[in-house]
């Protein structure tokens, strides 16, 4: 009752015309201090996952510590504008999943509204590490899970053991050895089909 009831906000301009085949995708880019060396080439995936996208699916990035980096846009005109909004992202400050999640939901249910809740939307999350507060950031995930119909893939990086996002019943969590492998599993994230068939591993930039 509560996904079908979603988005709960009303917008101000819709779309005329919803497309209910388009691909609406929030990407979660991790800014924090341990990206250290690697941030430019998670910059640089972040930019080339637009490869795999349609020109008339909608995109937005979003950064843990910076914020929105790119509003929704059309994924045609965001391959001109993305490398110029994400030249001057750094990596600094801690990993505030939880605030990051709940922002990008947000952004969302923001497009939701306009397009009268037509399409597949999806969260793509990147990150290196822990959540500043995991506790948070389960109850946040399992709102997500119960309250919309938002489908959440993290692409772990280096990351050992558990992790709060790596609950199955959430979402799907990707393991990569490193950033250099990032690239290709966030092009086979966005690639998905319509009915989540969820990558589940992925080990190299081979796909």
């Amino acid at each position: 009752t509560a996904i079908a009831a979603w988005p709960s906000q009303e917008a101000e301009l819709v779309d005329a015309l919803p497309d209910p085949n388009r691909r609406i995708t929030a990407i979660v880019l991790d800014d924090s201090g341990s990206m250290e060396a690697d941030m430019d080439a998670a910059k640089q995936a972040v930019i080339d996952a637009l490869k795999a996208m349609q020109d008339t699916d909608r995109v937005a990035v979003v950064a843990l510590n910076a914020g929105v980096v790119l509003p929704f846009t059309f994924v045609g005109d965001a391959r001109r504008t993305l490398p110029a909004a994400l030249a001057p992202i750094r990596d600094s400050g801690s990993t505030p999943l939880t605030r990051a999640i709940l922002d990008t939901q947000a952004l969302l249910e923001a497009e939701a509204s306009t397009v009268r809740g037509f399409g597949t939307f999806r969260m793509i999350v990147t990150t290196d590490g822990a959540a500043d507060d995991g506790e948070a950031l389960q109850r946040a995930i399992e709102d997500l899970a119960a309250r919309t119909p938002i489908q959440l893939t993290t692409i772990g990086i280096g990351i050992r053991g558990n992790h709060v996002l790596r609950r199955a019943d959430l979402g799907s969590f990707v393991d990569v050895a490193n950033v250099a492998a990032l690239e290709g599993a966030l092009q086979a994230a966005v690639a998905e089909n319509d009915n989540f068939a969820a990558i589940t591993e992925f080990t190299d930039g081979e796909g």
